[in-house]
Formats: C-alpha cells, structure tokens, sequence
C-alpha cells in the first residue's frame, strides 16, 4: 500500500510503501510506531527536534501554544491512515 508521507520539519512529501520509507530513513507508520499517536514524522535527513512531538513531549507546549503547522501535523496524525491515504 502506497502511503503520503510529510516530513513535519521540512514539509518534504512523497508517496512510498512502508517498506521504501523504511529504507529511506522515514519516521512513519506502520513500520514506525502506530498509526494515530503523536509521535516523529520525518523524513532521512530531518532531525526529531523540530517534530510536534518534541514540542508537547519536550517543551511541554499545550495544543493552545502550538502553531497552525504543528496544528495540522496533529489533525493529520489523528486522522490517520485515511488521512495519508493515496487515492487508486
């Protein structure tokens, strides 16, 4: 299954498999983690630091203190896999 994935830290997107994203270095569901938990989204080259993860985990932002980009990497997670669902 074909997958659209959003590194949250430089919003590089592409469209892999599990398994390519894996071998890419992506931080993603399934092979990462579970679908629907606030946890990285990145990309190879992407460090966690800058991830919505990090900002509640870490710097213990609030979902008041995040930004509309850290805002709709949450509703993109909580969303998911529909909503990184790729269309036939």
């Amino acid at each position: 299954m074909l997958l659209r994935h959003v590194c949250e830290v430089c919003q590089k997107e592409d469209i892999l498999s599990a398994d390519q994203s894996f071998i890419e270095g992506w931080d993603y569901r399934p092979k990462i983690g579970s679908y629907g938990v606030v946890s990285p989204r990145t990309c190879g080259s992407c460090s966690i630091v800058g991830s919505l993860w990090w900002a509640m985990t870490i710097e213990r932002k609030q979902i008041d203190d995040l930004s509309e980009r850290q805002l709709e990497t949450l509703n993109r997670i909580l969303n998911e896999p529909h909503s990184i669902a790729v269309p036939n």
